[in-house]
């Protein structure tokens, strides 16, 4: 027991009035204060007592009207400190009597398993749960502690239960719960998802998953990328040399990344050589690496060059064209034995990888005028392709600006909703010498600095806005004013973009950036909605 009150003979002695006559009280010794309070009860409803001491001097007497109101006044205490511990508690706390109805449920109980007190105080345990720990406690008269039960099919706890024993038999049963469903829950969310990355990590040894294709992040449906994309897509899983030309902004890059990942070296290093941004005295210590002491400034333990950074992984020999005469050699030998030497040193250094090439330059006029060695150029031109400027593939400028726009507008945090058509006829006609990359960084501009949701052709920057009306028309009357071009060449985007979506109209209006209801006003009112025209796929 393990409550202060032990409900002894002393805690209900009262003083005698200095009147009370105590002549009919039954005298008692001192001996008598150590005894339970309940114990004398019986004797008390023969005959009030008096509790004296050695000397036959009263301490004080025991009335059974004033102990049974002291009795009272403890079992009301006693069942408000026992309320205020029921609903103090985060554990579900449950008593039964020796009949097993429900005697104590407290507010967790009723939170827990939705049945309020007033519904199940005083009632069968039995009319609402099945398999109880605590009834089992009462019957058994043992204790139990932290063990997992299950008193519905949606709820999991780790319970407590005790037999309420008195005068050393079993009277009742008591329970104290923690709700545990939620961990339960979790352990099982998590075994699922180990044993899903166990299966993925398996998957991804036998080489099951299909991987994201690593051309998608060359955009575009023109039949030039799309050719270029065909090449080396087949060559990206050999060991052959690709030579990519095509001017700056272009995409070489990108392309040369897709070709890297999208071969059995993907995941190891990919070095990116510009040789026409390494001055020419430091090409050889950049690209071959140097030992210690090798020139003045040297580290103390030499550097590895970017050849050897890129072991087992691709090298991208950017801007190849602009590698001088002395150095093209000795890039010749490496490219023919895979074996180079440090500056200064003397160890031959050994290497595993793949050559791709760029340049913007015509390599074989440079051939001819001797710039350019022969057999370098035969050494990396094995599959050569070239990446088509922008402006000889306008129809995959919408597609582009609606790619750009998404990718900024999340970089950014803004919220542009559509480009006006305007807006991408400038773009469409704009000749784009710096291609891709500059119409990226165009768009980048372009939402920065929006104000609205919308980009009209005030965003567009001043050069473009002049080069509006330069898109190729078709070779009939030149338009008269203005606006006339302006329509004519918003016809012909719209007819491009729908050829480009198969006639679906949903992808259309994605591509020009614009919500369907614009679509259909602006071909409604260009006359495209006529007679129900389709254009190569279905009306969506």
């Amino acid at each position: 027991m393990y409550l202060e009150k032990k409900l002894l003979v002393r805690d209900f002695l009262a003083e005698p009035s200095p009147e009370a006559d105590l002549t009919g009280f039954d005298c008692r010794g001192e001996e008598i204060l150590e005894h339970h309070i309940l114990g004398i009860i019986p004797a008390l409803r023969e005959k009030n007592m008096v509790v004296v001491d050695d000397t036959g001097k009263p301490l004080g007497v025991l009335v059974l009207e004033q102990v049974v109101e002291r009795l009272v006044d403890i079992i009301r205490d006693t069942e408000a400190t026992l309320s205020a511990v029921l609903g103090v508690t985060d554990d579900v706390i449950c008593m039964i009597d020796n009949q097993e109805n429900v005697t104590g449920w407290n507010r967790k109980a009723e939170l827990l398993y939705g049945i309020k007190c007033a519904d199940i105080l005083g009632r069968s345990i039995h009319n609402f749960f099945t398999n109880l720990v605590v009834t089992r406690v009462r019957r058994e008269d043992r204790e139990v502690y932290a063990e997992y039960h299950q008193p519905r099919s949606d709820t999991h706890v780790l319970i407590n239960s005790l037999p309420i024993r008195r005068d050393g038999r079993v009277i009742g049963g008591v329970s104290a719960e923690k709700d545990v469903t939620e961990v339960i829950q979790l352990n099982r969310a998590l075994s699922r998802a180990s044993y899903q990355v166990k299966c993925l990590k398996e998957a991804i040894e036998k080489n099951e998953i299909k991987r994201v294709d690593p051309f998608g992040k060359l955009y575009g449906h023109h039949p030039r990328l799309k050719s270029v994309v065909d090449v080396v897509r087949r060559a990206a899983p050999t060991e052959a040399i690709i030579m990519i030309r095509g001017e700056s902004g272009t995409g070489k890059e990108v392309l040369a990344r897709a070709i890297h990942e999208a071969s059995d070296r993907a995941g190891k290093p990919f070095v990116v050589v510009n040789c026409g941004a390494i001055p020419t005295e430091l090409f050889e210590s950049e690209i071959f690496g140097y030992e210690h002491g090798a020139f003045t400034g040297a580290g103390p333990r030499g550097k590895p060059g970017l050849l050897e950074m890129a072991n087992e992984g691709t090298v991208f020999l950017d801007e190849i064209g602009e590698l001088p005469l002395n150095l093209q050699v000795k890039l010749l030998r490496v490219l023919q034995e895979r074996v180079f030497y440090r500056v200064g040193g003397s160890r031959p250094v050994s290497v595993n990888i793949r050559i791709i090439a760029a340049t913007n330059r015509p390599l074989e006029e440079m051939v001819n005028s001797g710039e350019f060695r022969e057999d370098l150029y035969y050494r990396l031109n094995v599959i050569s392709v070239e990446m088509p400027p922008l402006r000889e593939r306008r129809s995959d400028i919408p597609g582009l600006i609606y790619h750009f726009l998404q990718e900024y507008c999340q970089l950014y945090g803004k919220n542009i909703s559509r480009v006006e058509p305007g807006v991408v006829a400038a773009l469409i006609s704009y000749s784009w010498p710096g291609n891709v990359r500059e119409l990226k960084n165009t768009v980048e501009r372009m939402v920065v600095l929006a104000e609205k949701e919308v980009i009209t052709e005030r965003d567009l920057p001043k050069y473009l806005q002049e080069h509006a009306l330069t898109y190729d028309l078709p070779r009939e009357s030149a338009p008269s004013d203005l606006s006339a071009a302006a329509q004519r060449t918003e016809r012909e985007i719209i007819l491009k973009a729908l050829k480009d979506a198969g006639g679906n109209r949903t992808v259309t209006a994605r591509i020009l950036g614009v919500p369907r209801s614009t679509l259909y006003y602006k071909m409604n009112r260009l006359g495209l909605l006529k007679g129900n025209k389709r254009f190569g796929g279905q009306q969506k």
